[in-house]
C-alpha cells in the first residue's frame, strides 16, 4: 500500500512538472513572437523613413573571381533622411584582367531613390547619386524574416559588385 501510495504520488509530481514546464514554454514562444514583432516592426519602420545602416561582411565583385570576407568594422552604407554616408571596398578590372582594390567613400546629401518595394518579408530599396564624376545606382534587398540583405553597387563607371550584410534601424 506504501509503494502504491508513493507511486501516485510520483505520478502527481511529474504531471505537475510537466504542465508547468508546458506553461513556460508558453510564455517564451508568446515572449519570442512579441520580440519577433517588435523587430519586424522597427526594420519596416527604418527602411520605409531610409533611416538605416548596411553593414556588409562580404564582397562579391562581377567578373573578378569568388566571394570575399570583409573582416573590417568600416564598410557600409548609412542613409539618414537627409544624407547618405558610403564606406565600401570595390574591386574593379582593368582591361588586362587585373584586380585593383579601391575604397568607395564619400557623404552626400544629393541622392534619390527611385523605388521601394515591400512584397510581405521581401523588402527592395532602390538609389542613387553621384559622386567624383560617377554615378553609383544600389539595389537593396532585404529579407526581415532571416535578417539577410545583399546590397548590389552599380556604378556607370565601373564593374558591378554585390554585398552581403546585415541592416540596422539607426
Amino acid at each position: 500500500m506504501k509503494k502504491l501510495f508513493l507511486s501516485l504520488m510520483m505520478v502527481a509530481l511529474v504531471a505537475g512538472a510537466t504542465a508547468q514546464d508546458y506553461s513556460k514554454q508558453a510564455v517564451r514562444d508568446a515572449k519570442r513572437t512579441e520580440r519577433k514583432e517588435a523587430m519586424v516592426a522597427q526594420m519596416t519602420n527604418a527602411l520605409q523613413s531610409h533611416n538605416f545602416t548596411f553593414s556588409a561582411s562580404y564582397l562579391t565583385p562581377e567578373f573578378a573571381g569568388p566571394q570575399q570576407a570583409l573582416n573590417q568594422w568600416n564598410n557600409y552604407v548609412t542613409i539618414y533622411p537627409g544624407y547618405l554616408e558610403v564606406n565600401l571596398p570595390y574591386v574593379s578590372v582593368a582591361e588586362n584582367v587585373t584586380m585593383i582594390p579601391k575604397r568607395i567613400n564619400f557623404t552626400t546629401n544629393r541622392f534619390t531613390f527611385w523605388e521601394d518595394m515591400n512584397n510581405g518579408s521581401q523588402w527592395t530599396l532602390v538609389f542613387q547619386t553621384e559622386w567624383d564624376n560617377v554615378k553609383y545606382v544600389f539595389h537593396l534587398n532585404y529579407n526581415i524574416d532571416n535578417g539577410l540583405a545583399t546590397l548590389t553597387l552599380v556604378p556607370n563607371m565601373g564593374n558591378t559588385a554585390s554585398y552581403t550584410g546585415t541592416i540596422q534601424a539607426n
